[in-house]
């Protein structure tokens, strides 16, 4: 079952608000409906009630504004040592009440990160000489949760989808013996340099089947994948399976009656692809939100892979590089839209990114030439430098502004998951020969911030529904 908010007992009553609370006006403006970008084209700052703008522009600093932001949606409860002084505490005390409750009902919103108890395994150092400090911790306690269901189900075959460069399948075929592992990649030179690793420790063939193929929802991967399990139930498998991926995999695991179990864990969710005319099996996939008219836009998808509460925190002592390029950024498209100006790019293709360089920052001239330059403006079309210093003036006080903006959109990435997992969740809970469907916090979230893993199990002796055509 999925671990609800502490607020919520019934999962339609909380599907019910997590739906409710996304399409609100608000947070359709901040998650999408104006992007921060075009903040200044459209008045963003005027779109948020007015007692919240003028609470902020009581701060001294809109860093320390921000970080109070993040702090109301912090799982941990401990206080944060942020060095603010006695005026910041006054202005703590005058926080609007509706700006409370908002922060409030988006913190209830939001399926716990809180990592699950759980043991892990002892990698060898053989095998953490590949990885990084945070993926040795991610596969030593996937590997070990993924054994655990191994053994409690009697499966011998594990299927790794979107293995990349084998950390997890490798690992499995390493630690346990008694598995058979499948690896499949879209990435040839992924599964190359996974078959090469995986010969320097002997693994043999037998044990760790490597396969260079798109995991793109066909039968004919599906196919293939059932030709390999020779009748044998399985196990799917993918660690930080990245956008719609993850709903291939769902859908391979309901649909294929040799998938016992499955464990995922999601990420990069700008990458989902949503539900149209040309693709209808696209987000959302349950009943369930597609029956609510669930939409998220592409920023929405984009604030679900943020993780706010892991950012460094301020120095009070410091300027704020960042907080200067987003409002550059806002003032270019301010620019663009006032002179009519439409890069070629914007046709339908994405714009090129040029690499903001130190000496871009200079000034907002600086930053404006370099980004025509990169974008080719015709220099017919581009504003004269006394016009770009014009917009210099007019919005040198908007830093601020555009930072708490941003950070309010950031903010919804807690909800735009949950409404991800949801989705997810009730698909496969959807499915009659499913038996089982949990949500499990796996990893630290201050280290994995994509750490809820999609657990699930078929009923014993049930068909899947469907051949294997998904």
């Amino acid at each position: 079952m999925l671990d609800l908010p502490s607020t919520y007992i019934d999962l339609e009553k909380y599907t019910d608000d997590l739906c409710s609370f996304i399409n609100t006006p608000l947070v359709r403006q901040i998650t999408g409906g104006i992007h921060v970008n075009d903040a200044l084209i459209h008045n963003a700052w005027d779109g948020l009630p007015a007692e919240w703008t003028g609470w902020w522009s009581r701060w001294p600093d809109h860093r320390l504004a921000q970080q109070d932001l993040i702090d109301s949606i912090d799982e941990d409860e401990s206080v944060h040592d942020d060095g603010r002084g006695t005026t910041d505490d006054e202005v703590l005390r005058t926080r609007p009440e509706s700006l409370r409750n908002w922060l409030s009902q988006l913190k209830a919103l939001a399926i716990t990160r809180t990592q699950t108890p759980g043991p892990t395994e002892a990698l060898p150092e053989v095998l953490q000489t590949r990885m990084k400090t945070k993926k040795i911790a991610e596969v030593a306690r996937a590997t070990n949760l993924i054994h655990e269901i191994c053994e409690s189900r009697g499966i011998r075959r594990v299927v790794d989808m979107g293995s990349g460069q084998g950390y997890m399948s490798i690992s499995l075929a390493h630690l346990f013996p008694e598995l058979q592992v499948l690896a499949i990649d879209g990435s040839e030179s992924q599964i190359t340099g996974s078959q090469t690793f995986a010969d320097s420790l002997d693994i043999p063939h037998s044990r760790l089947t490597h396969m260079v193929h798109w995991i793109d929802g066909s039968s004919t991967l599906a196919d293939k994948v059932r030709d390999w399990a020779a009748g044998d139930r399985c196990i799917l498998v993918g660690l930080h399976a990245c956008g719609n991926l993850s709903e291939h995999m769902i859908r391979y695991f309901a649909t294929m009656s040799c998938m016992d179990a499955l464990a995922a864990v999601g990420c990069c969710y700008n990458h989902i692809v949503p539900r149209s005319d040309t693709n209808p099996d696209g987000f959302p996939i349950s009943a369930a939100l597609r029956d609510r008219n669930v939409t998220l836009s592409p920023t929405a998808l984009m604030t679900g892979c943020q993780a706010p509460n892991n950012w460094p925190r301020p120095d009070p002592h410091a300027s704020s590089v960042f907080g200067r390029r987003r409002l550059y950024r806002a003032m270019l498209e301010k620019a663009f839209h006032d002179h009519g100006i439409r890069p070629a790019s914007d046709g339908g293709s994405e714009r090129p990114a040029w690499g903001i360089r130190k000496g871009d920052m200079a000034s907002f001239t600086a930053f404006a030439h370099r980004a025509m330059d990169c974008l080719g403006v015709d220099a017919a079309q581009r504003p004269t430098d006394e016009q770009l210093r014009a917009y210099e003036d007019e919005y040198k006080g908007w830093e601020g502004r555009i930072a708490i903006l941003w950070t309010l959109s950031v903010l919804c990435c807690k909800v735009v998951e949950s409404v991800i997992v949801v989705d997810r969740y009730r698909y496969l809970a959807e499915r009659q020969d499913v038996q089982d469907v949990d949500v499990v916090p796996v990893f630290d979230v201050k280290v994995s911030p994509r750490n809820l893993m999609i657990v699930a199990t078929r009923g014993r002796g049930g068909n899947a529904t469907g051949s294997g055509t998904v």
